[in-house]
């Protein structure tokens, strides 16, 4: 029992090392935590505007922000400081990854009855790359993860309303709760006890979406997520699986320990076969048709698209890990060398949010907070991330427009003599819309710059 504490203890460090971490939030985290804040702050609970993700995962940080983020000022209003909506908005996704890996051990335990396979399961999970990548983050994908997990151990336990549940929670946090259900059809072949539940979930989601005044997640999942073409051309077939494979190899460790862990996977499908025991075939054969479709069909080779085949390989290579010559001797060095892994993945891996892209933005948008009230502030690049950074009550104006003519019209259509700010991050070649803007009649004059930032002040050459 003590060793299943100290991996928990350990997958603890880990995750709340992460969510220590100085980072900005990434586009899309901004873009979900500014339904939560809108939440928590406003009471906006049908979280309105073009949503394209189920609620449950925005409501677990919406709740969070509400309770460890939320302040109320000297007139009575809720305030919620973007550095404190950052951490109350990842910290549901760091419980969810310390239940993950307990879970894990849990799972391993049931498949295996084995206490050494069910401990390096938690192991491997707590010390993933991809859960330190994204546990302390508010991607949806860990509530997506957690809850399908839960669901496959529910389920093979014979516990069908459970297991339905869960598996209904899955999808009310991420519409790729769909892969898992042939998964859990060959685990409990026969048996659908638990599709009652699930479809009782389901029916509560369309409900929801339903009640909300905008257009359907599910239309604007679609819309905002699908390939230009469905299909893939063959011809890239296998430098996407090559592609994959490569993100792949840093889902238990770095790649040069997490690739002969990989290859172990086989040893865990064996082992059960030979045993008599529960038979992972289906988590095999799961991992293989998981890589394929994903190399077949044109989706985005975004990593954190991997994260559903992490409870799978740790079970399989935790089956398999004994099978190897002198394991009892030599396990804590593998342990060790897990350890030392996920330290070193920390700040290494090439995966995650890329954090460190995002500095300055927060003071980006306090310089912009200070400039006159009602200014106009024209952002072709920045979007949700700066509408999350410069706070619930901002009184400026921030205007999009796509292209440089589209800007530059829309400038001369405003009435307005006032001065006017344009953002950018740096690296964009930004030539063409000041050159637009000039020929438009407006001057340009750089006010702002930081590291990752710039902003010019306009104002139009002949006011009106």
């Amino acid at each position: 029992m003590w060793l299943r504490l100290l991996v928990v203890l350990l997958a603890s460090v880990l995750q709340f090392h992460q969510l220590g971490g100085d980072l900005r939030f990434h586009p899309d985290e901004a873009f979900f935590m500014r339904f939560a804040r809108s939440a928590a702050v406003n009471g906006e609970w049908l979280l309105p505007g073009a949503l394209d993700k189920p609620p449950l995962s925005i409501y677990f940080s919406a709740l969070s922000m509400a309770a460890f983020g939320s302040t109320v000022d000297a007139g009575g209003v809720l305030q919620l400081d973007a550095r404190a909506g950052e951490f109350a908005g990842r910290l549901p996704n760091v419980f969810l990854a310390l239940g993950l890996a307990a879970l894990m051990m849990r799972l391993a335990r049931d498949f295996y009855d084995d206490g050494n396979a069910a401990l390096f399961a938690g192991l491997l999970t707590a010390t993933s790359p991809y859960s330190l990548a994204f546990g302390a983050t508010a991607f949806t994908d860990m509530s997506l993860l957690f809850w399908s997990a839960l669901a496959l151990w529910l389920l093979l336990r014979g516990r069908w309303g459970w297991g339905g549940l869960a598996l209904g929670f899955a999808f009310w946090s991420k519409q790729q709760a769909l892969f898992v259900l042939p998964l859990l059809f060959c685990v409990r072949h026969g048996q659908r006890r638990w599709l009652p539940p699930l479809l009782c979930l389901l029916v509560l989601l369309l409900l929801w979406d339903a009640a909300r005044p905008e257009t359907s997640l599910f239309v604007l999942g679609s819309v905002n997520n699908a390939p230009p073409a469905l299909i893939a051309e063959p011809g890239l077939w296998l430098a996407r699986l090559t592609e994959w494979l490569g993100l792949g190899a840093w889902l238990l460790a770095v790649p040069l320990l997490g690739i002969p862990l990989l290859a172990l996977a086989a040893l865990g499908w064996h082992r059960t076969c030979a045993s008599g025991r529960r038979a992972a075939a289906p988590l095999l054969l799961f991992s293989f048709a998981y890589l394929a479709l994903h190399s077949v069909i044109a989706f985005n080779p975004y990593a954190r698209y991997l994260l559903l085949l992490l409870p799978v390989l740790a079970v399989l290579v935790a089956g398999g890990l004994p099978y190897c010559p002198h394991f009892l001797r030599w396990r804590w060095v593998l342990a060790v060398l897990l350890v030392i892994s996920a330290g070193w993945a920390l700040d290494n891996a090439p995966i995650g949010v890329e954090g460190r892209a995002h500095e300055g933005i927060d003071e980006l948008a306090d310089y912009l907070n200070s400039r006159p009230l009602a200014a106009v502030i024209y952002d072709p690049w920045l979007g949700w991330q700066l509408g999350y950074y410069m706070g619930q009550w901002s009184d400026k104006r921030r205007v999009h427009y796509p292209t440089p003519s589209e800007l530059a019209a829309g400038a001369q259509a405003l009435d307005e003599a006032g001065d006017r700010y344009f953002a950018a991050p740096r690296g964009q070649a930004l030539d063409a819309w000041l050159a637009a803007l000039r020929a438009g009649g407006f001057d340009a004059q750089l006010d702002y710059q930081s590291a990752g930032y710039v902003v010019y002040r306009l104002w139009r050459i002949n006011p009106r």
